[in-house]
């Protein structure tokens, strides 16, 4: 009976002091446990690398985008255009095309001065350095490493090293001389009492010798992927065919009235729906296009299919292929198309002309070409990934996926550019704040198509007909703007994007 009550008066005192150290913290253990989440983890990323990169303007931005998004109005022209145009009309909402009119002759009255554009590669010249020298700091001992050693030191060692070396004279040692010289680095040598684990590993094993990685790309080489190198043809002209399609009606708020959100759409007399809710960047997408009459267009990666329904809504293609590659993936195109519609599911006349195929994009092939191609990449999702848990990039399910954006997007680009038709134009765009993801995927596929296919592209500059967006949203300017295209960022009175587009048109 006594050995009972003991054992019930430890188990009590064990409860107590659990209890006492649970609460000797000032955070709650619940929320430090939520801490290490993935949208928390990718807000780590994020804080360290887009605060290299862009400096100050990088937390207004993060605080935008953890705040609810602000959406545009494409009104349907398959349901009950003018009475939705009214709807919105009377919430207060503007028209897009007349915004950008009035915009485009306060321009022409007050040109805006032009201002010098930094591609901040010496910020990633430095961030890359900075990773790839933690990496190793973190995997070899410390012991071999200096106790202070700056980066700049290390480039200028090195170079001072080189420098002696071609100083001294060559001399004709034979293999027992040249053995008993020899000085083994043990700076590379790995202690297995330090804990490295399987995933440090991967930073510096290539990724193909590794079983089941065939495909994963070493994260500290993410960085040095932005490349300026121009050992290939690169010419950016300014954009001269820019309009706005005249059916294609997009509704908004002003600038500052966040608060002013769309309803649900509703079902018109026609059993579809009035109006498709998206951001404006993705619209952009679209424009960029600059789409004619009769063209044959491909949207690469079209899942959920809205930038091919606002295609669609121009009432300019002749055929539009949708694909993307996975079947539930293109399963949501098909909903989201007999939503808006008419008889998508029967009418002949959408089988000709809308076309869903499911292949991997980076191996699409087509037999007639096209005028225009649309790839919306997959991306880190920056907006989603800083706000969500579930399905995303830095998930520990997903890791795969992350390590292998790299790999997948300038192949999809390049593709795109050998399918278009010369004269075509092929517009690049993601949800991501990246250089790397951006204008660093660009120029590595311009720089890919060429080599290997002799696919000659030119960069058309948006910044002329993309600044009669001044009223409606915010692009970087300045030191944070990119070189090859357009990034709509985040602010407190225009909650758009990120959205990164560029327009590239193929001479060759």
């Amino acid at each position: 009976m006594l050995s009972v009550i003991n054992i019930c008066k430890n188990v009590h005192i064990n409860a107590l002091l659990v209890q006492q150290i649970r609460y000797k913290s000032k955070t709650h253990w619940a929320k430090l446990k939520k801490k290490t989440s993935p949208k928390y983890k990718a807000q780590n990323h994020f804080d360290e690398f887009y605060g290299s990169v862009f400096g100050g303007k990088w937390p207004p931005m993060k605080e935008t985008m953890l705040r609810r998004s602000k959406f545009v109005a494409v009104v349907n022209n398959y349901g009950d255009s003018e009475e939705t145009i009214d709807f919105l009309t009377e919430r207060g909402a503007h028209c897009l095309k007349a915004l950008m009119s009035v915009q485009q002759e306060f321009h022409k009255q007050y040109p805006p001065t032009p201002t010098q554009s930094d591609t901040n590669t010496t910020s990633l010249e430095q961030y890359t350095a900075k990773v790839q020298f933690d990496d190793i700091s973190s995997i070899y001992p410390q012991d071999n490493l200096p106790e202070k050693l700056e980066l700049s030191d290390m480039t200028i060692r090195s170079s001072e090293e080189e420098k002696e070396v071609e100083k001294q004279p060559l001399k004709n040692l034979t293999l027992e001389e040249s053995l008993a010289s020899a000085q083994m680095d043990m700076s590379r040598i790995i202690d297995p009492s330090m804990g490295v684990t399987s995933e440090a590993l991967y930073q510096y094993v290539p990724a193909t010798q590794l079983k089941g990685m065939d495909e994963w790309v070493p994260e500290s080489l993410h960085y040095s992927y932005y490349a300026q190198d121009k050992d290939f043809p690169l010419a950016i002209e300014p954009e001269t065919e820019f309009s706005f399609p005249e059916h294609l009606k997009v509704y908004t708020y002003e600038m500052g009235s966040e608060w002013n959100m769309f309803p649900e759409p509703k079902r018109c007399k026609t059993n579809v729906m009035n109006y498709y809710p998206m951001d404006c960047g993705s619209v952009l997408a679209v424009l960029a296009l600059c789409l004619s009459p009769g063209d044959r267009v491909l949207d690469l990666c079209s899942a959920p299919g809205g930038k091919a329904l606002v295609a669609l809504q121009t009432l300019l293609p002749d055929v539009i292929v949708c694909n993307d590659s996975s079947i539930s993936r293109t399963n949501r195109i098909s909903r989201i198309f007999r939503d808006y519609l008419i008889d998508f599911d029967t009418s002949n006349s959408w089988r000709e002309r809308v076309v869903i195929s499911t292949r991997d994009g980076r191996e699409f092939t087509d037999d007639i070409g096209f005028d225009k191609v649309l790839v919306d990449a997959p991306c880190t999702t920056d907006r989603r990934t800083i706000n969500q848990d579930a399905n995303l990039v830095y998930h520990l399910a997903r890791v795969q996926d992350r390590l292998s954006l790299p790999d997948v997007q300038p192949y999809l680009l390049t593709n795109a550019l050998k399918l278009v038709r010369v004269g075509g134009a092929v517009v690049y765009s993601t949800c991501s704040l990246s250089p790397v993801q951006n204008d660093g995927v660009v120029h590595m596929a311009l720089k890919h198509a060429f080599e290997t296919h002799g696919v000659i592209a030119t960069v058309k500059d948006l910044s002329a007909p993309f600044a009669n967006l001044a009223g409606t949203l915010s692009l970087a300017a300045g030191s944070i703007a990119p070189r090859y295209g357009q990034l709509v960022t985040p602010t407190n009175d225009a909650n758009f994007g990120p959205s990164y587009i560029a327009r590239l048109v193929r001479v060759k």
